[in-house]
């Protein structure tokens, strides 16, 4: 981060100072954590589910902060008074980004968007790009990316996530990306949502600030994206379908890794299972089309690509064989886990908590999930939840469901057999990444 003073902050925030006795005095480091201030920060407390930053203003000083925002009137420290913090941030984010000139990709869409990123960051040529790290992608984790940028970022690669009406928009406020690229639509987050179509509308909210001359690149394949898309702004269509503008010829899905034959040229990429393809034809589609902006090596890129942890890492531990996708999970991803999983020539298990913000639709979605796994001729099935009771009831192999997941795990350890393939997977609330690492020390 390239520092900004107490007089920047106070006119991007448009609050109001108080107790400052020097505008020109300038801060280090942005943070809403209070356990993570380092010297010469701003704190900025953000409201959440079970705490409210406000509360640790205090104790941010004490650890170093100079200054901080606030929704509440304080005493005898810093600040600046805005009427909402989180808000405040963003715009602070905004006049900070006005200040360099790195080209600016943003990912949003259901499913797809942190393989994306990664692939796209992976075959970037310059070293001087910066990526979402982690599931930073909301509005807190996008302006916090944000000022991770200095003079030197050539390229800042953005993942724009929204699980509500109204996020996008002022994420894309926030951002204004040169390029934007919407990997799919899907019933992911629908029990936060009215309708399917408000879903659709708030996923078009990251182009209602969309002023660049680039066009967008959009799946082609999914007709909810072709139906609904702007008139006026332009688009390039990726997808597995021929009469996309960049399709693949054909296409394999192995193990551990998929293959693609595309403009006569065979690739590799070490992601199985149809989300790694469509996140190669991305990046394919923006080396075809976007080659005098960004410099991209295909080749070298694939070569040192590896999924983040915890999605579609295939692990082999003495004789068995873990297909952890634990992150999260929504239909989708989960469609594409099992079809995975039905790759393996062995005893395949799935390990399988709740979808979760699916609403009126869960039991619904959660039954077809088990016809999914009847479909891949899925041995095996194990879970947890609520709701993943569903997918017990319509799927026709063997079966267990738990109510508590620590019962889950010890069954599971005393289940499992040589060779046995285990896909792991559900929403991030049950964090079945727990249950992976926990299956790794037993089997070590």
């Amino acid at each position: 981060m390239e520092r900004i003073n107490f007089d920047f902050i106070l006119k991007a925030t448009k609050g109001k100072a108080y107790n400052i006795k020097d505008f020109k005095t300038f801060i280090e480091e942005i943070s809403t954590d209070s356990r993570k201030i380092s010297r010469n920060s701003l704190f900025v407390p953000i409201k959440g589910e079970k705490f409210d930053g406000h509360d640790f203003i205090k104790d941010s000083f004490k650890k170093g902060a100079i200054l901080s925002l606030s929704e509440r009137d304080l005493d005898d420290l810093p600040y600046i008074k805005v009427n909402d913090t989180t808000k405040a941030l963003n715009l602070l984010a905004k006049e900070y980004l006005k200040m360099f000139s790195p080209l600016k990709i943003g990912i949003t869409g259901s499913n797809g968007k942190t393989t994306t990123k990664d692939l796209i960051f992976s075959t970037i040529k310059s070293e001087n790009k910066i990526g979402t790290i982690g599931n930073t992608n909301n509005l807190i984790g996008v302006p916090i990316n944000i000022f991770r940028v200095d003079r030197k970022t050539e390229y800042l690669i953005l993942e724009m996530g929204m699980n509500s009406v109204g996020e996008l928009s002022l994420l894309s406020s926030t951002v204004e990306p040169d390029i934007v690229i919407i990997t799919t639509i899907n019933e992911s987050h629908i029990g936060n949502f009215e309708s399917f179509d408000q879903i659709i509308s708030a996923k078009f909210e990251i182009l209602e600030n969309y002023k660049s001359c680039y066009p967008v690149l959009i799946n082609g394949d999914n007709p909810y994206i072709l139906k609904n898309f702007p008139d006026k702004i332009k688009y390039i269509t990726f997808g597995l379908k021929n009469g996309n503008d960049v399709f693949p010829e054909s296409f394999e899905i192995e193990k551990t890794f998929s293959k693609i034959f595309i403009d006569n040229r065979d690739y590799k990429i070490n992601v199985p299972g149809i989300g790694g393809i469509y996140s190669f034809l991305i990046v394919y589609t923006l080396k075809k089309f976007f080659e005098k902006i960004i410099e991209i090596d295909l080749e070298k890129g694939l070569e040192n690509f590896y999924p983040s942890e915890n999605r579609m890492n295939i692990l082999s531990i003495n004789s068995i064989t873990i297909i952890d996708d634990s992150y999260n999970a929504n239909p989708a991803s989960m469609k594409n886990g099992i079809e995975v999983l039905s790759k393996f020539n062995s005893r395949k298990i799935a390990v399988l908590s709740d979808m979760l913000e699916l609403g009126k639709e869960s039991e619904n979605l959660h039954k077809k999930i088990g016809e999914i796994l009847n479909e891949n001729r899925i041995d095996v099935l194990m879970t947890v939840g609520e709701y993943s009771k569903f997918i017990n009831l319509t799927f026709n192999g063997e079966k267990y469901h738990f109510e508590k997941k620590c019962e889950l795990e010890e069954f599971l350890k005393k289940y499992i057999k040589d060779n046995d393939t285990i896909l792991i997977k559900g929403s991030h609330l049950f964090e079945m990444f727990e249950t992976v690492k926990n299956l790794k020390e037993f089997l070590k």
